[in-house]
């Protein structure tokens, strides 16, 4: 021992340098983080734009080539196609191929490089999702970003509303990467990047004393939050500001490239020596112009005194009596009898303020949720370094034959496990916002079969069924090689199952994949819980574990929103990869972090909590016969369970993408409950503490739960969505806090053992789990989408006034 202690300080001589280092770190990456989520929501936006401009040109041809089908010529023999696509030619500069295509993918005309268009296709005739990378606009049109470019489809369709065919042009994506954009943003990151890294070496260096490092002072976590947050709203306030300058600016520009195109037919009629005041329907192509994009409010004819000569909205005329005085915000467009004439008349387009407005905050609602995001994770990364800071001045423990046993106090090594279980969820929460929207684009009809909405809750059922198989059965792992064993092995097998997840090309093989990413999930989320059961002391287990489940609810959250965020970018296959790689930092902070107590004795205290004891099946079943235990089991667990997984996993992708809402608005819903049980949890959990009537508390959270999912029947839309998340997040706040406290209170419990029936009441909740998609699904089958959910919510609320009414009530023991 006096050997190590001569050598340990000389490991140890820098420990101002390791602190610093360490902040530099989580600067870096969580800087690195909102970078990146930034960059690519601009290039989304960028993306997004391209494909809005170009649908509105293909709409115009669409629209063209479905009024000679009305008048009986068949898409087949229609003659001037060829014609319409070279005209666009010179409306379109990066225009790359455009085709006019029959529904079963057979090309009637073509100009310029050949299309493959059967995703788009699929996806337009089925009118769901065709799978990578395929996105659906508001109006029916779809569009896809490979390597090529950006190809959209508008289809053709008739009064019956059968799709005949489509009209599809492929452009060049712009490269974001070289642009002005990027760079000034990337120019910006840089600045608050060093501005922050100064200010932290200035306080560390000088601010600071050593002694305050050592010790366990707020100020050491108090500067570098302040320090990085400022950061953070530096660069968020610019990025909030380029997001509305540059969705304002491309609109102003779409509107203008759709008035050139009615500019351009209105010289040709006043070049046949018309003159402006004697033009007929005149308002019937201002009015389809209007129809044609929203943000479109009214067009208006002015003769060349500036007097209102005929006005049109997207309903058709408008009375031409008003004053033609408008805002700077309108778009003027002269109009001439010859090109070098002089003006005759003109038009003038006026937006919709209220568009504009809606789509500007929607535009600073996608940049607050990537601030929020990188802010859940850099408060992560923070806690993480005050943890490197106590590593940085603490003295090894060992034991008496020398093995290392850890370094950290035994009272906080929740504090070692969050990081970790940080990383773990971030990685498996990637694709939690699409599930069911990619199970559903496997299946052969595009999820429009009969019993499609059972199918598509199968994945989701058989992970969580594997998760309660190695829940089950990591207690004996961790007995008999110790937590590291199910912790490792778990994130190799969640490894596998997201890499088969990427390649899974039918609903029976993502299963499959799914059931390995569950069986990796219950052997680590274990193996990292038998490890805090192992290394706390008794007093402190409670306190340790809801560090642990506060950074699982952070991942979560920030996982989900990042995962839409990439399918949205890169398709669906790209956000299993990436979890998979992801999955490496758990791995490398369980090797660095945890490494240290691999060697702790006493293994078999896990038993007790990670897994059942052996008893026989009569006493299980009378256990769970009891007016006490079972009834909390059927009447809170397993219902909560059923709701939480058959709403948040299963039931909001498809509910949210009926809405017509895209995937990230599912991830930011999905923020919400990880935002309530993280920061409203803890206060929750400290007054059920309190009270001296748990079951009170209990009840409270299922009765506020089925209200939110029953609310989804009176009420529709994202906010509905919303108020239900939150109020199923409230119930867990409410119930979470006192389930465990009013269990271990029961006699029935005791006399079969805490630990034991600890874990059948975690069986439960895996079982649960498993059922919610199944039964959810079952009912969107029968009755719908908000009626399956108002099932499920009466059906939890059943079971709540159940356990209210035949549960006993338990004063404080």
């Amino acid at each position: 021992m006096n050997a190590d202690a001569t050598t340990r300080p000389a490991r140890r001589r820098h420990p101002l340098r390791d602190v610093l280092l360490a902040c530099m770190l989580v600067l870096l990456l969580s800087q690195a983080l909102i970078g990146a989520l930034s960059l690519s929501a601009l290039d989304r936006l960028a993306i997004d734009n391209t494909a809005e401009r170009v649908e509105l040109l293909a709409g115009q041809t669409s629209a063209q080539i479905q009024t000679g089908m009305r008048l009986g010529k068949p898409l087949a023999q229609y003659f001037g196609l060829s014609e319409m696509l070279a005209s666009l030619r010179q409306r379109i500069p990066d225009l790359l191929g455009a085709s006019v295509v029959l529904s079963g993918g057979q090309v009637v005309a073509s100009v310029g490089d050949g299309l493959q268009t059967a995703s788009l296709l699929k996806a337009l005739r089925t009118r769901g999702d065709a799978g990578m990378g395929v996105v659906r606009s508001p109006s029916g049109a779809v569009y896809q970003t490979d390597a090529q470019g950006i190809m959209v489809a508008v289809p053709l369709m008739l009064a019956d509303a059968d799709m005949k065919g489509a009209v599809v042009l492929q452009v060049r994506q712009q490269n974001m990467k070289n642009s002005a954009l990027m760079t000034h943003n990337l120019g910006v990151l840089a600045i608050s990047t060093l501005g922050a890294a100064i200010l932290l070496t200035l306080f560390f260096r000088f601010v600071i004393p050593l002694y305050e490092l050592a010790s366990a002072s707020r100020a050491r976590l108090f500067a570098p939050l302040l320090i990085l947050l400022l950061a953070q709203g530096l660069y968020a306030a610019y990025t909030i500001h380029t997001f509305r300058v540059v969705w304002v600016q491309v609109t102003r520009e779409n509107t203008e490239v759709l008035g050139r195109g009615l500019q351009h037919d209105l010289d040709r009629v006043l070049g046949f020596g018309i003159a402006p005041d004697h033009l007929r329907g005149v308002e019937q192509p201002m009015a389809r112009l209007a129809a044609s994009f929203p943000v479109i409010s009214e067009l208006r004819l002015l003769g060349a005194d500036g007097k209102i000569l005929n006005r049109a909205n997207a309903h058709g005329a408008m009375p031409a009596q008003v004053s033609s005085v408008v805002g700077d915000d309108s778009l003027v467009f002269p109009l001439k009898a010859r090109p070098d004439g002089p003006e005759i008349a003109s038009l003038q387009i006026l937006p919709d303020k209220t568009l504009i407005a809606q789509g500007v905050h929607a535009r600073i609602l996608d940049a607050a949720t990537v601030v929020a995001v990188a802010l859940v994770a850099a408060i992560e990364l923070l806690l993480l370094l005050t943890l490197l800071m106590d590593r940085a001045f603490a003295v090894p423990v060992r034991t008496s034959s020398g093995e290392p046993v850890g370094l950290d106090d035994s009272s906080s090594v929740g504090s070692l496990v969050r990081p970790v279980m940080f990383g773990f969820l971030f990685a498996l929460a990637l694709p939690l916002s699409f599930l069911p929207i990619y199970a559903r684009s496997l299946l052969p009809d595009g999820g429009s079969g009969q019993g499609a909405a059972l199918l598509v809750a199968l994945p989701i059922a058989a992970e969580m069924a594997c998760g309660l198989l190695t829940a089950l059965l990591a207690g004996r792992l961790i007995d008999r090689r110790g937590w590291q064993f199910p912790v490792l092995t778990g994130l190799l097998i969640a490894v596998a199952g997201n890499l088969a997840c990427a390649a899974a090309g039918s609903l029976i093989t993502f299963i499959l994949a799914r059931g390995l990413v569950g069986l990796g999930y219950g052997l680590a989320w274990m193996g990292l819980q038998g490890f805090v059961v192992i290394r706390s002391p008794a007093a402190y287990r409670g306190r340790n574990m809801a560090s642990v489940v506060a950074g699982l609810f952070a991942g979560h959250l920030s996982g989900a929103a990042v995962g839409a965020m990439i399918m949205q970018q890169l398709g669906f296959s790209a956000v299993f990869v990436i979890g998979a790689v992801l999955l490496a930092l758990p791995a490398v902070g369980v090797l660095t972090l945890m490494w240290p107590y691999r060697h702790l004795p006493g293994q078999h205290e896990a038993r007790s909590a990670a897994a059942p004891a052996v008893r026989s099946w009569v006493t299980l079943r009378k256990l769970l016969a009891t007016r006490d235990f079972g009834m909390l089991l059927v009447g809170c667990i397993i219902p909560f369970s059923i709701a939480q997984v058959g709403l948040l996993t299963y039931a909001l992708p498809l509910y949210m993408d009926a809405q017509g809402s895209s995937v990230a608005s599912v991830g930011r819903i999905l923020m919400l409950y990880g935002f309530c049980v993280i920061y409203v949890g803890p206060y929750m959990g400290r007054m059920a503490d309190r009270s001296a009537y748990k079951k009170y508390w209990i009840a409270a959270g299922g009765l506020v739960g089925s209200i939110g999912l029953l609310s989804l029947h009176f009420a529709s839309g994202i906010l509905a969505a919303a108020i239900a998340v939150v109020l199923l997040a409230l119930a867990s706040c409410l119930a979470g806090g006192a389930q465990t406290a009013y269990m271990l209170s029961l006699d029935h419990v005791q006399n079969y053992g805490a630990g034991a029936a600890t874990s059948v009441m975690r069986a439960a909740d895996k079982f649960g789990q498993m059922l919610g998609p199944l039964l959810v699904g079952g009912l969107f089958a029968s009755v719908g989408i908000s009626g399956g959910l108002a099932v499920t919510g009466m059906l939890y609320l059943v079971a709540t006034l159940a356990f209210m009414a035949f549960a006993p009530r338990l004063g404080r023991r």
